[in-house]
């Protein structure tokens, strides 16, 4: 199974607070019964999942992993436990974002008009020009791929995901990460432990819940959340990523509610200029 797991500076993990060294290339096997949150090794299916674990700051590090043995046991952030684990890559934020949205649409079936969906576990996606697609069921996702075709969900661990213009995303439910791709396609989560994050060019992405992140990593990107969240930016220069800034939202320096972008490496209240 494919997944993936996020690591310290050091690529280290630390069960029962031991540091264990990972290396990229290696396959690790634990030794006995294996228990979700317990005993074995431990990773997530939903790229953003690792960010509840690891934040994107310090010098956290994320890989790509290969998992076999893997227990049926799961929890509502697609976290999974298994009895051995190969590090295939690391992988950097910008390609961990691309792998969220690919993570969405590889659970849905498309259709090219509008679609909807009220069960649990009831996927909805579309490919066609404003064919929006929805779902109220709980690990209900839903995607589009056309231009200004919105997404959203409202169930706990509902993912949604959109790679055309002005293509919006938004969940409100638990552990429902919400991301885009596409130029001016807005992403927003309400629900805790929900990150929101975004790749296109004015793309804004904004979290209300707890322990959330909201990151917007393209040009003249934006991001907002509550009081005691996380915003992940990315300054542009010459088509290229010229620096990245990673901000608690603190009431003091980052103010709640308030969209902020990066300038010369520093976040600043956004303006509509």
């Amino acid at each position: 199974m494919k997944g993936y797991k996020g690591f310290n500076d050091k690529l280290q993990c630390s069960p029962n607070g031991k540091p264990f060294q990972y290396e990229v290339g290696k396959t690790y096997t634990h030794q006995g019964t294996i228990s979700l949150c317990n005993q074995g090794l431990h990773f997530v299916e939903h790229p953003l999942g690792a960010w509840s674990y690891y934040k994107p700051l310090d010098g956290s590090r994320f890989a790509l992993v290969e998992a076999d043995g893997v227990s049926d046991e799961t929890r509502d952030d697609t976290k999974r436990v298994a009895q051995s684990l190969t590090i295939k890559a690391e992988v950097k934020i910008p390609a961990l974002l691309k792998a969220a949205v690919e993570f969405v649409f590889s659970k849905v079936k498309s259709s090219p008009t509008k679609s909807a969906t009220t069960g649990d576990s009831a996927h909805s996606a579309t490919t066609g020009y404003y064919a929006h697609s929805a779902t109220t069921g709980n690990s209900a996702h839903s995607a589009t791929t056309g231009d200004s075709a919105h997404s959203a969900t409202t169930g706990d661990s509902a993912h949604s995901a959109t790679t055309g213009y002005s293509a919006h995303s938004a969940t409100t439910g638990n552990s429902a990460h919400s991301a885009t791709t596409g130029y001016s396609a807005h992403s927003a989560t309400t629900g805790d432990s929900a990150h929101s994050a975004t790749t296109g060019n004015s793309a804004h992405s904004a979290v209300a819940g707890k322990e959330c992140i909201a990151a917007s990593l393209g040009f003249e990107g934006q991001a907002k959340g509550i009081k005691g969240n996380w915003l992940v930016l990315a300054e542009w220069k010459d088509g290229k990523i010229k620096s990245m800034g990673i901000a608690i939202v603190d009431g003091k320096k980052i103010n709640a509610d308030t969209f902020y972008a990066l300038k010369g490496g520093k976040f600043v209240e956004a303006t509509n200029d």
